[in-house]
Formats: structure tokens, C-alpha cells, sequence
């Protein structure tokens, strides 16, 4: 039973291997340019929302922004819990002369809007052509039972009333730090009171670096041998992206793959061979992976002034252990 087990996982390896080796180095270049490009071209919407948000911030230029976005984005892989998110804050902040964090942090608010809504169109998208499993019966759906509410009602009014008088008394005591943060959070979505601009200064550029994004997938799709149509790279930006907007998108691995499978055989009319869907999947992960952590390395060295990455690590983890104790004690 083992041997069979470690004979199967070696002949997928080999399969891998074998894929991995026929894929087009070119091709591969040009889709991490235009990946890189992409996310270049998204930060250019933070800046807007920044700007708007900190008016008098002439000091914050379109490349301090950038080279935040992209070290913050590629560290997100090595410093858990989106440590990268802090790093972001961190190195915006030291451009804004008296910035507040829970400013800056608030213009994560307008910045994720225009994805968000991308999101659930390619999951839309995706259940519109049965690509993603969905319930199929009442008896898959969750559900909540409601008798503890109907058989014990006084034990849960009651909780509900002391909850409530609790939270009245905490609110009369902290409102007026409630009244100072609700100001500084609504400072950081200012961009939301002129639609326009965050249609022409925010969305657009998001949207441009959609396509761009899109043009990065059909180059690692040609790389690694997959049918390049429209159909086809919509499918993988839904595969990719999706699982992180709802539930029922495809957020594991194996739901990708299973998605990819399917999917290529309803888009083009023929199967596609698992291997090299699998090779596909993993390779251009890992690809992206690295060339994040090495853009968001230069990218974080140039804001500190060091050729060193390790120096510039160390100062990235330093920042992010500083803040996260600053939160906790301010929580306590």
C-alpha cells in the first residue's frame, strides 16, 4: 500500500519535471515583466486615494508609493499575519509629516473597492458557466438553529440586555477617543466624497492593470502549453483570485485545479492534461512568489537607503514588531 503511494507520487513528479522543463523561458519573462507592471500600475490608485486623503503631502511622491505598495505586497510572504500591510503603513508614513495610521490604514478602504467588485464579477462570472461547485440541495446549505432562542428566550434577552448596557457605559466613557478615530478613519476614505476622481484617479488605473494582469497570464498560459483564448485567461484570473472574495470560490489548491479541468474542457471543447494544469498552477505561484519578495526587497531597500536585503529585512521586521506591541498596549 505504501510502495503504491510513493510510486504514484513519484510518477506525478516526474510528469512535473518533465512539463516544467518544456516551458518558454521568454515567454516566462514576459509575463513576470507585465505581472510587475501590473502591480506598478495599481499603485498609482493608492496614491490618488492618499492624496486626497493627505491634501498638503507634496512630499509623497508617485514612486514613494510604489516602491511601499510593491515592498509591502512582497514581504506579505515572509512576515506572517500580513505583516507586509504594516510595512506599507510604515514606510507611507515616513513621507507624510504628521500622518496617522488609522488615516493610512482607512485607505485600504477605497483601494480594495474597485477589486472587490472585479471579484465577484469573475466569481459571477464563473457560476454563470457551472465552473464553481455550488449547493445543490437544501440539505448542503448551512443553517442555524434557532430553538435555543425559542426555548430559553428570557436567558437570551436577558444577555442581550446586559450586553447592551455594557456597551452603552463603554461607549460614554470612550466616545470621545471613538469621536477622534471615527475622524481619522473617515480622513483616510476622502476620496469616496468625489466620485469622480475615484472613478478617473483610483478605478482606472486599477482597471488598466487588470488588463495589464491579463496580458501577464496569457504569456504564462503560452509558456507552460495552455490554451490561450479569452475564455481561457478569464478562467485562470477567476481561479486565481475568486477564492479570496467568497466562500464558494475556489480557495484551495485541489478546488483550483478541479476548476481549471473542467473549465478548459467546456472553453475550448478538449481536455487538458492534469499534469500540465498542476505545473501550471504551482510554477507560476512559486515565479510570482519570488519575484515579489525580490521587487519588495529593492523596492523597501531604496525607501531605506541599503543595497543590503538582509539589513532592510531586519528594519521591515523591527517596524512591524514595534507596531503590533504599540497596538497591543494601546488595546489593553
Amino acid at each position: 500500500m505504501l510502495n503504491d503511494v510513493f510510486r504514484t507520487a513519484s510518477h506525478a513528479l516526474e510528469l512535473l519535471l518533465h512539463r516544467a522543463a518544456s516551458v518558454d523561458p521568454t515567454l516566462v519573462v514576459l509575463g513576470l515583466v507585465l505581472y510587475l507592471a501590473a502591480q506598478c500600475v495599481r499603485t498609482l490608485g493608492w496614491h490618488t486615494i492618499l492624496h486626497a486623503s493627505y491634501p498638503e503631502a507634496t512630499e509623497l511622491r508617485r514612486r514613494d508609493t510604489m516602491c511601499a505598495y510593491l515592498a509591502g505586497a512582497g514581504l506579505n510572504g515572509v512576515i506572517p499575519a500580513r505583516g507586509g500591510d504594516i510595512v506599507k503603513l510604515w514606510l507611507v508614513h515616513r513621507r507624510i509629516g504628521g500622518a496617522r495610521y488609522p488615516t493610512l490604514a482607512a485607505t485600504f478602504l477605497p483601494e480594495t473597492l474597485f477589486e472587490t467588485f472585479f471579484g465577484f464579477a469573475l466569481v459571477v462570472w464563473a457560476l454563470s458557466r457551472g465552473f464553481l461547485p455550488v449547493p445543490t440541495s437544501s440539505g448542503e446549505l448551512p443553517h442555524v438553529d434557532v430553538t435555543l432562542l425559542i426555548e430559553y428566550p428570557l436567558p437570551a434577552c436577558g444577555g442581550a440586555i446586559v450586553l447592551g448596557a455594557l456597551g452603552y457605559g463603554l461607549y460614554r466613557l470612550l466616545r470621545r477617543r471613538v469621536g477622534d478615530l471615527t475622524v481619522r478613519l473617515r480622513q483616510g476614505v476622502a476620496i469616496l466624497r468625489t466620485p469622480r476622481e475615484f472613478v478617473t484617479g483610483v478605478a482606472s488605473w486599477q482597471a488598466l492593470a487588470r488588463l495589464v494582469r491579463l496580458g501577464s497570464l496569457a504569456a504564462f498560459m503560452a509558456a507552460f502549453h495552455l490554451p490561450v483564448t479569452v475564455s481561457t485567461v478569464v478562467l485562470v484570473m477567476a481561479a486565481q483570485g475568486g477564492g479570496r472574495i467568497i466562500p464558494l470560490a475556489p480557495a484551495s489548491a485541489g478546488l483550483r485545479l478541479a476548476m481549471l479541468s473542467y473549465g478548459f474542457v467546456e472553453t475550448t471543447g478538449h481536455a487538458v492534461d492534469i499534469a500540465a494544469i498542476t505545473t501550471f498552477t504551482f510554477g507560476v505561484g512559486a515565479l510570482l512568489m519570488l519575484a515579489g519578495l525580490l521587487t519588495g526587497l529593492l523596492a523597501l531597500g531604496v525607501q531605506l537607503g541599503t543595497y543590503s536585503p538582509r539589513v532592510a529585512l531586519a528594519a521591515a521586521r523591527e517596524a512591524v514588531a514595534r507596531h503590533r506591541a504599540a497596538a497591543g498596549t494601546a488595546s489593553a
